[in-house]
């Protein structure tokens, strides 16, 4: 699917309001797609809303929770029914909630598995149904290199992420022989406010080794997917390969994953300088 052949696409990107489903949403756009926007946060999709059709793109908006099976059957009911088609789903809204595993509470950990994983699971198997009986369809599902490297004091958060890619794998090799396909996109850590969240948790260190990137990188890598057939696309790509090198050897992540440690823990102190988030305002 080329980016001339996305005109006129219908587009569904949960996680929407803000961050990566945001600047995906206005590519997509840009693209000539019809595009769906859905997440928990009226105000915010109201007001991408508003941007994308100044410029004269097709969009709708739906309120949608994406941990809630009910919801996705809603949704995919009113778009057949305005549209009568689903070309594209984009697995996007995701939580994060740092801390020792055993100082979570249970609803953390539970928000985290029922946003990132089931949201992710349920969005892939009505989207399925649809596509399958139209004999078309694509999925992005984004997941994360936190699913590929140990996150330590984001535990839940990293097996959501690397339950996703197993899941887009064993779904694309499950579609290999079909017109229907399934890429995950897996990033680093990205500027969103998401991740400003996690900059006032002392725990979420790996979240700050390197420098973020800009939404719009991890939004194109979407685009790159909705129109390939590969099984994955890390963003960046030199450090995708590098952590799954490391991965291979697991021992010499834990030879290492000290220095990292270190590294985001000196750029978590400068980062709350350069915003001057005081001590106080740091949660525990």
């Amino acid at each position: 699917m080329s980016r001339k052949g996305l005109a006129g696409k219908v587009v569904v990107i949960t996680g929407a309001a803000g961050g990566i489903g945001s600047a995906a949403a206005g590519l997509f756009a840009r693209c000539g797609a019809r595009v769906v926007l859905t997440d928990i946060r009226r105000p915010g999709l109201d007001a991408l809303r508003d941007r994308l059709a100044a410029g004269g793109a097709d969009v709708r908006v739906f309120p949608h929770d994406v941990s809630d099976l009910d919801s996705w059957r809603t949704l995919v009911r009113e778009v057949q029914d305005t549209y009568g088609r689903f070309d594209v789903l984009v697995n996007n809204a995701g939580i994060v909630q740092p801390g020792a595993l055993e100082a979570l509470s249970p609803d953390k950990i539970r928000q985290q598995v029922a946003v990132n994983l089931l949201g992710t699971i349920f969005g892939c198997r009505t989207a399925l149904e649809v596509m399958r009986a139209q004999g078309h369809g694509k999925i992005v599902n984004v997941a994360s290199l936190g699913g590929v490297v140990p996150m330590p004091g984001e535990a839940v958060y990293s097996a959501t992420k690397a339950a996703i890619r197993a899941l887009t794998f064993s779904l694309a090799a499950e579609l290999r022989n079909s017109p229907l396909s399934v890429t995950a996109v897996s990033p680093d850590s990205v500027a969103t406010a998401q991740l400003e969240y996690e900059l006032r948790h002392d725990e979420a260190v790996m979240s700050f080794v390197g420098k973020p990137l800009r939404p719009e990188a991890v939004a194109g890598a979407i685009l790159r997917a909705a129109r390939s057939r590969r099984p994955e696309i890390m963003v960046p790509g030199a450090t995708g390969i590098l952590a799954r090198f490391v991965m291979a050897f697991p021992r010499l992540f834990f030879r290492v994953g000290p220095l990292l440690e270190k590294a985001g823990r000196r750029n978590i102190l400068k980062r709350r300088a350069a915003l001057r988030i005081s001590p106080r305002e740091v949660e525990p």
